[in-house]
C-alpha cells in the first residue's frame, strides 16, 4: 500500500485490445497501439510525440546515416512539406552544422562517431532502428520511452501517414500505406509481400488456413485480431501457446491488463501479486478469476474419457459465450465457428497448473482425474490436413505451435509409408510468418519455408512470405489490408 492509500494496481493504467474493425485509417491503428504492449506501444507513443512536435511547430533534427538514394529520404522530404520545423540532415552534415536542438529523431544505426555529438547537442531524442541503439540508460527492463526498435523502412512510412493525417487532415488507408511501402526495401517491402500473401490465402475458396500463435500476443492486446480472422470463416485451425490462451481467457472473461509503471520496483509488484510481462501487468487476481471458470468446466467431465486441449478449449469457449456474451475473445469466436484451438505444449501454462491442482483435489475426493491425451489433438490436425484441397499457414512468432502444425506433412508421409496408406501429402501451398528472428540464429521453430520444402512440408510452387518484424507492429497493418480486400470480394 502506498502513502496515498492506493494500491499499486489502482495507480496503473488499464490497457485495451486493438480493434481493427473500429479503425479506418493508418492513424486510427497507430492510436490504438498506444493501449497495447511491446513494439506496438512504442510506435504509438513515438507517433503521439512527433505529432505534438509537428502541431506545435517545434524544431526537430532528423538525423539519418542512410545512403542518399535510400527511399527513406523521400519520406523525410514529404514530411517536411507539411511539417517545416522538421529538418532532415545526413549524419555527417549534422556534425558539421554545429546545431544545438531541443528535439531529435535519429533514424537507423548510429555510427560510433555520432553518439557523443547526439548526446551532447540534442536534448530529447527519439530513436528508430532495429539495432536496439539509444542513449545509455534511456530504456530499461519493461520501459521503452522514445524508441521504436524496428526497421525504419517500415516505421518512417507509417509515421509519415500518421503525421500527414494529424497535421493536414489527409487520411491514409492501409492500402495507401502498402502503396508507399512498395518502393521501400527491407522490412517495409516484406510487409507488402506478407499482406498480399495473407490476402491470397484468405481469398482462395479451396484453401484451409491454419493459424499458429506464440509470444504474449493476447497480453499484447492482439486478441481481437485473432477473433477477426476466425470470424471470416477462412481460418479452420488455431495452434497457440498455453500462456497465450490463459491471458486470452483472462481478457475474454472481463478482466484487464495494465500498463507497467517503472516507478514501482519488481519487488513491490511481487509483494502485491502483480505479474509483469515485459511492459504489461497481469494481476494474480486475474488467474484466481479464471481458475473458477476452469474448475466449473472441468467439473463437467466425469473422468471416464480422455480429453484433449481442443475439446477443453471448445468447452471454455462455450462457457464464455454463455456467461460473457459482451466480451469478444479467441475461444468464444472459435466456439461459434467450430474451429479447433490446440495447445501442443499444454502443460506449459497457467491453465495446465489449474488442471493439475484440480485433479489432485478430485483424487482426494475419490473422483477420477481428467486425463489429457495429446494424440487426440494430433488426430484433429491429421484429419483436417488430409481432407483439405489446399493448405495455408499464417504464423505469428514460432515455437511449438508453428513446428507442431508444420509437422503434419512429415506425419502423413511416414503414415503412408509405414501403413501402406495413400493420404494426401498435406503440404502447405501458402505460408506467411511474422517473426523478427533472422535465419542465421537457427531458432526459427520450424525453419524457413525453403528449408521446410526439403522436409516436404511446403509446396515449392506455392507462395511464401517471411516478415522479419515485431508482430505487434506489422501484423495489424497486414491483416487490415487483407480483410479489406476480402470484404470487397
Amino acid at each position: 500500500m502506498k502513502p496515498n492509500g492506493q494500491t499499486i494496481l489502482e495507480q496503473l493504467e488499464p490497457l485495451s485490445p486493438l480493434d481493427l474493425k473500429a479503425c479506418a485509417t493508418v492513424s486510427d491503428i497507430v492510436n490504438g497501439m498506444m493501449q497495447c504492449s511491446f513494439g506496438a506501444r512504442m510506435l504509438g507513443e513515438v507517433a503521439e510525440t512527433l505529432t505534438e512536435w509537428a502541431i506545435e511547430n517545434r524544431r526537430v533534427e532528423i538525423i539519418c546515416d542512410a545512403r542518399p538514394d535510400d527511399q527513406i529520404w523521400n519520406f523525410f522530404a514529404r514530411i517536411r512539406k507539411f511539417a517545416p520545423s522538421f529538418h532532415p540532415t545526413y549524419a555527417t552534415h549534422f556534425i558539421e552544422s554545429g546545431v544545438m536542438a531541443g528535439n531529435g529523431l535519429i533514424v537507423g544505426p548510429i555510427p560510433g562517431y555520432l553518439e557523443q555529438e547526439i548526446s551532447r547537442r540534442i536534448e530529447r531524442k527519439i530513436f528508430v532502428n532495429s539495432h536496439f541503439q539509444c542513449t545509455p540508460g534511456q530504456v530499461r527492463d519493461g520501459h521503452f520511452p522514445d524508441v521504436v526498435f524496428s526497421d525504419p523502412s517500415l516505421i518512417i512510412p507509417i509515421l509519415f501517414h500518421v503525421l500527414r493525417e494529424s497535421v493536414r487532415g489527409e487520411y491514409s488507408s492501409v492500402g495507401d500505406l502498402m502503396t508507399s511501402l512498395e518502393i521501400c526495401t527491407g522490412v517495409g517491402k516484406e510487409v507488402v509481400h506478407g499482406a498480399h500473401t495473407l490476402t491470397k490465402m484468405l481469398r482462395d475458396p479451396e484453401c484451409t488456413v491454419m493459424l499458429t500463435l506464440s509470444g504474449a500476443m493476447t497480453i499484447a492486446k492482439m486478441q481481437l485480431l485473432v477473433a477477426d480472422l476466425i470470424e471470416t470463416g477462412r481460418v479452420k485451425y488455431v495452434a497457440a501457446t498455453g500462456a497465450l490462451m490463459a491471458h486470452g481467457l483472462v481478457e475474454g472473461s472481463g478482466c484487464r491488463h495494465y500498463k507497467y509503471d517503472p516507478q514501482f520496483s519488481d519487488e513491490s509488484l511481487a509483494a502485491e501479486g502483480l505479474n509483469r510481462v515485459t511492459d504489461t501487468i497481469e494481476p494474480e487476481t486475474n488467474f484466481d478469476h479464471i481458475e473458477k471458470i476452469v474448475a466449473e468446466v472441468l467439473d463437467g467431465y466425469d473422468g471416464r474419457e480422455d480429453i484433449c486441449s481442443s475439446r477443453f478449449h471448445r468447452d471454455l469457449g462455450a462457457y464464455l459465450e454463455k456467461n460473457f456474451p459482451g466480451e469478444r475473445a479467441i475461444l468464444s469466436a472459435a466456439y461459434r465457428q467450430r474451429v479447433p484451438v490446440v495447445t501442443p505444449a499444454f502443460t506449459d501454462s497457467e491453465l495446465a497448473n489449474d488442471v493439475f491442482v484440480h485433479n489432485v483435489r478430485r483424487v482426494r475426493e475419490g473422483r477420477a482425474p481428467v486425463v489429457f491425451n495429446q494424440e487426440r489433438d494430433t488426430a484433429v490436425l491429421f484429419d483436417l490436413a488430409t481432407s483439405a484441397k489446399r493448405l495455408g499457414i499464417f504464423t505469428i512468432g514460432g515455437g511449438v505451435p508453428r513446428n507442431n502444425t508444420q509437422n503434419v506433412a512429415p506425419l502423413i508421409e511416414i503414415y503412408n509409408a509405414r501403413l501402406g496408406e495413400q493420404q494426401p501429402a498435406g503440404r502447405f501451398f501458402y505460408a506467411c510468418r511474422v517473426d523478427p528472428a533472422p535465419m542465421s540464429l537457427g531458432h526459427l521453430s520450424g525453419c524457413t519455408y525453403r528449408e521446410g520444402g526439403t522436409w516436404r512440408k511446403f509446396d515449392f510452387d506455392g507462395q511464401f512470405a517471411e516478415v522479419h518484424c515485431d508482430a505487434t507492429i506489422a501484423w495489424p497493418f497486414m491483416q487490415k489490408f487483407a480483410l479489406e480486400k476480402l470484404e470487397r470480394g
